[in-house]
């Protein structure tokens, strides 16, 4: 039975948007990347206190929640090409203890994190899913195409009858991920901390 208190806190996150240049020289296309909030950082906690420290301990749910855009923005005049957007994350790097009095040199792997996802939009079966961090780098959670089309009439074998083509851009837009701790292994007593990195490519 551990003896204490653990409070995990998970990665601070800012607003970043990178400009990626079209391979072609013909045009720029822009992707913005948001995870929480878009000013200061946001730091998800976890509590594993009170009734959490038990035999039978249950997941702990951890506060905030946190929202994730990805935006990519394309230039008039190129709506044609297929553009793929991938949204990766990297936790290979475990929580730290951050009180070495406690807890030394433990470490929590983000393998004992999920999540759950409300208010996904915008990009259709791309979009985030449930999920837990594998513990590695590279692990794609979410993957959809940029540029989309569609007719507004009648599609047959590609060709537009009686209507008109729309081109549009889809996005991932302010998809909610609420964060869960396992909470089924004992660890020393303390503070833990680490970071999990995000990182949306356009190609």
């Amino acid at each position: 039975m551990l003896a204490g208190g653990l409070v995990l806190t998970a990665a601070p996150a800012g607003g970043v948007i990178t400009t990626v240049t079209n391979n072609t020289g013909s045009s720029n296309y822009q992707l913005a990347l948001r995870v929480g909030s878009p000013a200061g950082v946001d730091t998800v906690g976890f509590s594993v206190t009170g009734n959490n420290v038990a035999l039978n301990p249950q997941p702990v749910v951890g506060v905030p929640a946190i929202d994730i855009w990805v935006l990519p923005l394309r230039p008039a005049g190129n709506i044609t090409t297929a553009r793929p957007v991938a949204l990766t994350v990297d936790s290979s790097t475990p929580l730290q203890c951050q009180t070495p009095a406690s807890c030394g040199t433990t470490t929590i792997p983000f393998s004992k994190i999920s999540w759950q996802v409300s208010n996904s939009s915008g990009a259709g079966a791309g979009d985030i899913t449930n999920s837990t961090f594998t513990g590695g780098g590279g692990q794609q959670i979410a993957a959809f195409d940029a540029n989309t089309t569609y007719c507004t009439a009648w599609n047959i074998f590609g060709i537009c009858l009686f209507g008109s083509w729309v081109y549009q851009t889809d996005q991932l837009s302010a998809t909610r991920l609420t964060f869960s701790y396992a909470n089924d292994v004992i660890y020393p007593a303390g503070t833990y901390q680490g970071t999990v990195r995000f990182t949306a490519t356009l190609q």
